[in-house]
């Protein structure tokens, strides 16, 4: 399997998996007399944050000569979701809530894999970029 289809498949699933989990499986504060809680816009915004992710996921299949640059957009992306709940945008202050316990933890993890699967890829593009190259100097004539 080549580096493109599989670190593109991967970016792909894991920002629909991120998105899923922010728009539909993790616990969030519903609006309190109409009002919506801070949590409420961490999972909006990590939703589409993963939907940003899966984007480029895609682009890595279609522009080859972008992937080492898609690449620090993923660690980006990854970062700004580990950040989005607890530095951006933020959760509840109660500990007891379930937004505060559970779904900011999780979306902490979440951003750091994601990062570090995207430094993990910028590694083996570099390692192979090194491999690669031929290192005799052909304009050299002793």
């Amino acid at each position: 399997m080549t580096n493109g289809l599989f670190f593109g498949s991967i970016t792909v699933l894991i920002g629909t998996i991120e998105s899923l989990l922010s728009f539909v499986v993790l616990p969030f504060c519903t609006p309190m007399d109409g009002v919506f809680m801070r949590c409420h816009y961490t999972s909006v915004i990590d939703g589409f944050v993963g939907i940003a992710i899966a984007i480029t996921g895609i682009a890595y299949f279609l522009q080859p000569k972008l992937r080492k640059a898609l690449s620090y957009a993923v660690i980006t992306l990854g970062v700004i979701t580990s950040l989005v709940p607890t530095a951006i945008v933020g959760v509840c202050h109660h500990p007891h809530m379930h937004c505060h316990s559970i779904s900011s933890p999780i979306l902490q993890l979440i951003g750091i894999a994601i990062a570090l699967f995207g430094i993990a890829n910028i590694a083996f593009l570099a390692s192979r970029n090194f491999e690669s190259e031929n290192f005799t100097n052909e304009s050299y004539n002793a």
